[in-house]
């Protein structure tokens, strides 16, 4: 009470001085219009004799400044009592606090956490000087993302571009042996200019990094290395005396000269480059005899180009640049001895230049289109949390009408109560939010680690520490939502006619309020139902896709990835070798059978190639394209259905052949006549006039959400080029894990290959499937969310219909009225409540899920099952929710209710 006596006599004082300010206000103007007035006698201009009535008389803007500084001190003063009034309410009535900063700490948490991985795929820059000045360009065939460079074009470029203040290259793109202390390892090598890293403004953690000294293109390559700070700590436990060590890639030994910093990644966005070498040392690891033949051959695109616009310069510009040098670069590097078809390719070759300001990623491409759906379904559910603690909170404002009442009769203003209602909102957003962020930064990781686990290749990494993105997206949100789920009690509570209000007790709710309490908790269940609705239709069609069955056996099959020991296929035969390990394989116990398969099968990454059908029209044709070794089929249970199988007899000395699948044969050769017809693969000439000896059953080999797929397999034994790098496949009637260590031993054993990693098929089949299983997993989570948040909606509207009409319900029941027929009324009103919302959901619901139509599998987004499914647990939960607080009613004493005010 002394704080509100306090608080109208500073009005009352504030209203005094603002009147007297208004007089002397007035009084000043009579007496500049009379010195004006003096002055046009005195034979001044009339703007003159203002401006010098005016300078006699200045004192009107003090006054306003005065004005005005006092009504900033009273903002503040009445902001702090609006603050510490809203605390004193929020401590009173502590279930509500907490269940309102847990409901937000979900809401807001969730849509942190999926925009804190948005932001680590997509929206971060490179951790480097001015990544906004970063330009990738490279050349590409018509409809081929893929875009490299051979060294000629990059000197062409460089020699004739105006756009760049500094240009280098790399290729980071290869995993090889990597032995340090005797122990034999894979990791990514990186082969740089000499000012990759000082264009990318990096420094070392210790020794030194690459410069242009170490990259002497003219003479041999500078057999120096740049360890990757992870590396370095995986590898060397940190070791500060690693500086001059030896470490052999391929059995060649380079020296180490340095350690790159924590966090520098390079030109990649998930993974740092582990091992970097001069560019040209790329070429000798490899095994090119002749590193500067390699490196002037103007048909080997193996670099990435990139470079640092100068300042003024845009992207468009730069573009545009390089697309005018392009025909001319082209015709300097024509390969001069090339057949026409290779030649064709060459000349389709187009520049393309784009921002590497966000640096490449692997991730990103394959993950970013389902965190946006991720993000768009988590910010329903916030918006659903956000109407739900409106409908509770609108039934607060309605119990402190009374309240409200007094303070309008006192003089509080319309404004003034708004203020202090949505003041006690933000307050609850922003608990939620600082709670929400802890739970973000959790959920966030764990996400982000469950899809790095699930992947391939090199250590990879996101960087996931709070940036100013997400701090401003998670203060916009805060403030979002306690203006959201604010404004309804806050509007509500100036439509309040104090008469009235002071005439009511505190237990009175006003038909309006009770009839808005219901619109949201029907808006409420509506948003519920789209949520499940798209919900369910990621389960089933996460459940379509594991019923799948593709083509081929997904469980007993041990999948080897071999790798060769450092020298360990020189001059080795290695069709021999692969027939001699394959068979040695499948005669070992509890192995059904072996084959070798240069492809990931079941990865989801699908290798596929051009393909001409002699005597044909195939303009535009690709197909799935596969190069194995015999075995391979009945290995994995694809069965021949007609012709013949490849053999060990189809080496580099037979005529080329090739098998393809059941649809491809149907589609092509509709008479059953594909057997000894002729295909052209791709225009390379070793792939021309390859015959069909076979044809087998269909198979989706690389992504199982492919229907029918058109697939063509070749024998990698005729393409001696091909072999090694492979997979080696073994059908086990054994667990497969139980067989991993014979299997590495046998490879040992032969001294040329060994195996760094085992897997399964199903396990290759279940990474695939990680995009619909992250999305329905998390959809799912949101989606009982929803449901829960609907119930709670529900619950809290019934309670409090209940407590306001407990008078009511007395006289009923003291007038004779059953109990189950006040348990029926309650009941009827909460169960109508959700049919409406139902009914509104609906149509809401077929609208929204044709935008995720792309993303299903084997349902529609009309799916009758899920639609139905989602309505009846909906109804189902609306009717329990009403359930409890209809038994209390239903349980009412009808003398206790008559006294209840």
């Amino acid at each position: 009470m002394r704080s509100l006596k306090r608080f109208l006599t500073r009005l009352a004082n504030f209203t005094t001085r603002r009147r007297d300010d208004e007089r002397l206000k007035q009084e000043i103007e009579e007496h500049i219009a009379l010195q004006t007035a003096e002055n046009l006698r005195a034979g001044l201009s009339p703007a003159e004799a203002r401006r010098q009535a005016r300078l006699t008389f200045g004192a009107v803007e003090p006054i306003k400044e005065d004005y005005r500084a006092e009504r900033g001190l009273l903002f503040i003063e009445t902001l702090l009592q609006d603050i510490r009034f809203g605390l004193r309410m929020l401590r009173k009535s502590p279930g509500f606090t907490a269940v309102a900063i847990l409901t937000l700490a979900l809401g807001i948490g969730a849509n942190t956490a999926i925009f804190s991985l948005l932001d680590g795929l997509a929206l971060r820059d490179l951790p480097v000087p001015h990544p906004e000045q970063l330009v990738r360009f490279g050349v590409h065939a018509h409809g081929n993302p893929f875009t490299a460079l051979s060294f000629p074009m990059f000197e062409e470029i460089a020699r004739d571009q105006k756009v760049f203040s500094g240009m280098f290259a790399w290729s980071g793109d290869a995993v090889f042996n990597v032995e340090t202390k005797s122990e034999l390892s894979r990791a990514g090598i990186w082969a740089v200019s000499g000012n990759f890293y000082s264009e990318l403004g990096a420094t070392p953690q210790i020794g030194r990094l690459i410069e242009p000294r170490d990259v002497n293109l003219a003479a041999a390559p500078v057999q120096v290395a740049v360890l990757g700070y992870g590396f370095w700590q995986r590898h060397y436990a940190g070791a500060s005396d690693v500086i001059g060590k030896t470490l052999k890639i391929e059995g060649l030994p380079f020296t180490i000269i340095g350690v790159a910093r924590n966090g520098f990644k390079g030109m990649n966005a998930d993974a740092e480059p582990e091992v970097t070498v001069p560019l040209a040392a790329e070429l000798l690891i490899g095994g090119d005899t002749d590193v500067q033949k390699g490196l002037q051959r103007p048909d080997a695109l193996w670099l990435n180009g990139a470079g640092r616009l100068k300042p003024g310069v845009t992207l468009n510009q730069a573009r545009a640049q390089l697309d005018s040098l392009w025909p001319a670069i082209r015709r300097a590097v024509m390969p001069v001895k090339q057949t026409p078809g290779e030649g064709a390719n060459f000349r389709a070759l187009q520049m393309k230049v784009e921002s590497e300001a966000t640096g490449d990623s692997f991730l990103r491409a394959r993950f970013t289109k389902p965190v946006y759906v991720l993000l768009g379904i988590s910010g329903l559910v916030l918006l659903i949390a956000c109407v739900n603690l409106a409908s509770l909170m609108l039934a607060r404002a309605a119990a402190r009408s009374h309240e409200f009442g007094v303070r309008v009769a006192l003089g509080a203003s319309r404004s003034r109560l708004t203020r202090q209602v949505l003041t006690e909102s933000v307050m609850v957003s922003v608990a939620g939010t600082l709670a929400g962020f802890a739970f973000a930064y959790w959920g966030s990781h764990v996400l982000a680690d469950f899809i790095l686990s699930q992947t391939y290749g090199i250590p990879a990494s996101l960087n996931m520490a709070p940036d100013l993105r997400i701090l401003g997206f998670t203060a916009a949100t805060a403030i979002l939502t306690g203006a959201l789920f604010g404004s309804a009690p806050a509007w509500r509570a100036t439509r309040e006619d104090p008469n009235a209000a002071l005439q009511q007790s505190s237990r009175t709710i006003g038909r309006g309020t009770a009839r808005l309490g219901k619109e949201l908790i029907v808006t409420q269940v509506a948003l519920s139902l789209v949520l499940l609705a798209g919900a369910g239709l990621f389960l089933r069609t996460l459940e379509k896709l594991r019923d799948v069955h593709p083509g081929f056996q997904t469980h007993g099959i041990l999948v080897a990835h071999l790798m060769p020991k450092p020298t360990g296929y020189k001059n080795l035969d290695l069709l021999n070798y692969y027939h001699e390990l394959t068979d040695r394989i499948s005669g070992l116990p509890g192995v059904t059978s072996a084959g070798i398969a240069h492809m990931g099968l079941g990865n989801g990454y699908p290798w596929t190639e051009d393909i001409h059908i002699r005597g044909k029209n195939t303009e535009g044709l690709r197909t799935d394209f596969a190069m194995i070794m015999p075995g391979f089929f009945p290995t994995v249970g694809i069965s021949l259905l007609r012709g013949r199988t490849f053999t060990w007899q189809d080496d580099g000395h037979s005529s080329h052949v090739a098998m393809v699948s059941a649809n491809f044969a149907a589609k092509w050769f509709p008479h059953g006549d594909a057997i000894g017809q002729r295909l052209d693969i791709t225009t390379e000439p070793k792939w021309q006039s390859v015959e069909i000896v076979g044809i087998v059953a269909d198979a989706s080999l690389y992504d199982i959400w492919k229907h029918e797929p058109l697939t063509v397999y070749v024998p990698v034994t005729q393409y001696g080029g091909y072999m090694g790098w492979s997979e080696l496949l073994v059908q086990t009637r054994a667990s497969p894990e139980v067989m991993a260590n014979t299997v590495q031993q046998t490879v040992q054993s032969f001294g040329h290959e060994y195996v760094p990693s085992f897997r399964t098929i199903g396990e290759d089949v279940d990474r695939s499937l990680l995009n619909q299983r992250v999305t329905a997993v998390l959809s799912a989570f949101f989606g009982g969310l929803a449901l829960l948040l609907a119930a709670i909606g529900l619950f809290g509207l019934t309670s409090c219909t209940v407590t306001r009409r407990t008078r009511e319900l007395g006289i009923r029941l003291a007038l004779g009225a059953q109990r189950h027929e006040v348990l029926r009324m309650i009941l009827r009103e909460a169960f109508a409540l959700t049919l409406i919302g139902v009914a509104i959901g609906l149509p809401c619901a077929l609208a929204a899920t044709r935008l995720i139509a792309h993303m299903l599998f084997g349902v529609t987004p009309y799916d009758p099952i899920t639609l139905g499914a989602v309505a009846i647990a909906l109804v189902t939960v609306g009717a329990l929710a009403g359930y409890i607080p209809a038994r209390r009613a239903m349980r009412v004493d009808p003398m206790v209710a008559l006294r209840y005010e």
